[in-house]
């Protein structure tokens, strides 16, 4: 008999056994491939999964980790750092696929699921919220938590973006000043003191991160500048040199038009923009990975102009 499922999951390994009556079940839909297994104990229909992104994909282990764990009937807990933030949308680089967890004590080794990360604390009815149906940090909490466990860069990125995500600043200041000597918490500071809502996506983050580590003055964000053509915006600008810092990402141009179309546009505004007596630096992804070269390159641009 073909076993047919009524909707993708996930599934845990007694609701597949118990719908199809057979304690087999589970075992027999991951043998046929109609299911994979996305942790210990939980499953998915394989079509729909190779479908979705993965921040959905984490969304999906975290709906089985908690239904797993509210028929265990495990003490209260609320997911937090990393698992909050792709719970509330926010931008991740490079971040790790573990099940993070705040819960006032940490269960011992042998109590631990291999890919969960199990953080000790308190949190207060203030630090909770509902987001996506299930129990986690607010926004400004899961900011500091994340920050405090990631990089330079990594921080930065997430940072910025919480704030264009609505962060409250004084919660997160708040949060920040009652984590003093926690671990990571020098990191988690940095960050906030140098993050910016101005910056529209990961990469204009990490370069301006990478900007603040650098011998220059720091540019401003977001320049309108007045052409010809109209006036243009600039990701990054040291306006008295007329000198302009552009982070291309290829969304940036062809996510809403054509490519040929979308290129010819950009070729008119940096013509309109050199007539102004600009010149630009355009900073792509691999730019980023080589600090070094990008600060020769910098380096150049202003001291020519200067």
């Amino acid at each position: 008999m073909e076993l047919v499922l009524p909707h993708p999951g996930p599934w845990l390994t007694s609701q597949l056994n118990d719908r199809f009556g057979s304690s087999k079940a589970a075992d027999r839909l991951l043998e046929a491939r109609t299911v994979v297994r996305i942790r210990r104990g939980a499953y998915y229909e394989a079509t729909a999964w190779a479908r979705l992104s993965p921040d959905d994909r984490h969304l999906m282990v975290l709906t089985a980790h908690y239904e797993e764990a509210a028929r265990r009937q495990e003490p209260v807990f609320a997911y937090s750092h990393i698992s909050a933030a792709r719970l509330h949308g926010l931008h991740l680089w490079n971040a790790d696929d573990a099940i993070h967890v705040t819960r006032p004590k940490c269960p011992g080794r042998s109590a631990r699921a291999e890919d969960v990360r199990s953080h000790g604390g308190i949190l207060l009815p203030s630090e909770l919220h509902t987001q996506r149906g299930l129990p986690a940090t607010t926004l400004e909490r899961t900011l500091v938590d994340s920050a405090r466990i990631l990089r330079g860069g990594q921080a930065q990125i997430l940072l910025d973006h919480g704030l264009r995500l609505g962060a409250d600043r004084q919660a997160v200041d708040v949060l920040l000043a009652s984590a003093g000597g926690k671990r990571g918490i020098r990191t988690a500071r940095a960050a906030w003191e140098l993050a910016s809502e101005l910056c529209e996506s990961p990469g204009e983050s990490l370069l301006r991160y990478l900007l603040s580590l650098m011998p220059f003055e720091m540019p401003d964000q977001q320049v309108e500048v007045s052409t010809r053509l109209g006036r243009y915006r600039l990701d990054f600008a040291w306006v008295k040199l007329k000198v302009g810092l552009e982070f291309d990402g290829d969304v940036k141009y062809f996510a809403y038009e054509p490519t040929g179309q979308a290129l010819l546009r950009e070729r008119k505004r940096e013509r309109a923009l050199m007539e102004e007596g600009w010149v630009l630096l355009r900073i792509e992804w691999r730019d980023l990975f080589d600090e070094t070269v990008l600060r020769r390159r910098i380096a150049a641009v202003l001291k020519t102009a200067a």
